[in-house]
């Protein structure tokens, strides 16, 4: 028997699957978007125009600090990913 047949194997780093621009339809549902502190360091508020707002966390790549505002016509959404895991999003800005 080989010890690692029976041993957890744990997911690699993660990696850039996809690097895309904020489309003109997401750009155009953001009254406006800033770095705020969040459970995952950094992360991107986006105030939506039909109210409410959500997160996407800031790539650690990212030269903005907090408080600062996000230009999404400058801005990339990355998609992140690794076996076993769902993918992530983050915000490189």
């Amino acid at each position: 028997m080989n010890i690692f047949s029976s041993l957890r194997v744990y997911a690699g780093k993660w990696a850039i699957k996809a690097s895309r621009a904020f489309s003109e339809e997401e750009i155009n549902a953001v009254d406006h978007a800033s770095v705020v502190d969040s459970q995952y360091g950094n992360s991107v508020c986006f105030v939506m125009k039909s109210g409410g707002q959500t997160f996407i966390p800031l790539s650690t790549n990212s030269s903005l600090s907090l408080g600062d505002d996000v230009d999404l016509s400058k801005a990339k959404l990355l998609t992140l990913g690794r076996e076993g895991d769902t993918d992530i999003y983050r915000v490189e800005a």
